[in-house]
């Protein structure tokens, strides 16, 4: 039974991994064409989260390994630190980027190509969200739910980074570099959670719980 639940989490952290990165590069480009910081913010915050995937992954294998299966806590939370730190340095690089944007302005260049692109975007991590999060309900992995809770978050980030883009199709106001600041924010604190698990109340947010504590996130 540990060998197909532990099958499972694999999986769902692969497909994690392949829809983030594929996001993540089809951001980029889109960014890259619009000049739109708040959507390669967005897109770094996506490449995070499939090299996170990976982590997870790890993790899993050597926990799941028979030569350290007592060792699953230790595994795990250094899994997690590395993690942290990956998402709280990403998530400095964006506000020095946004800082730059400060001082040295440049218009965004959105077109209705951009925001049909924004909007498949959003619809693709909300349903990779829906997929984690009831995979992981339904194997009891805190893991998977964890990676479903995330890629939530990176949906409602993707909301804020649209409605920069139609407010400036519409007002003509170029709001990215404050939207790019609340996503390197909240990049942060996932960030800083991880490390310091009293900072959230939210259980499904700490990588480093053994998923079989029955204690974790019951609802």
């Amino acid at each position: 039974m540990e060998k197909v639940r532990s099958k499972q989490v694999i999986k769902s952290g692969y497909l994690f991994i392949l829809t983030n990165f594929l996001l993540a590069i089809f951001n980029i480009i889109v960014g890259l064409l619009s000049n739109s910081i708040a959507i390669i913010s967005d897109a770094i915050h996506s490449l995070i989260d499939s090299i996170s995937g990976f982590l997870v992954i790890i993790s899993e294998k050597l926990a799941s390994h028979h030569k350290l299966t007592q060792h699953r806590a230790k595994i795990e939370r250094i899994t997690t630190i590395i993690i942290a730190l990956i998402i709280i340095a990403a998530g400095i690089h964006i506000i020095i980027e946004s800082v730059e944007k400060f001082t040295e302005p440049t218009s965004p260049d959105y077109t209705p190509i951009t925001i049909l692109v924004l909007i498949a975007s959003l619809i693709a991590k909300y349903a990779l969200a829906k997929y984690l999060k009831t995979t992981g309900r339904k194997i009891k992995s805190k893991v998977v739910e964890a990676s479903g809770a995330e890629t939530m978050n990176d949906a409602w980030i993707s909301i804020a980074v649209l409605t920069s883009a139609i407010i400036y199709q519409i007002w003509h106001i170029d709001i990215e570099a404050y939207i790019s600041i609340i996503i390197a924010i909240i990049i942060i604190k996932v960030g800083l959670e991880f490390i310091f698990p009293h900072l959230t109340k939210h259980h499904h947010h700490h990588l480093e719980q053994n998923p079989d504590h029955d204690h974790c996130g019951k609802k």
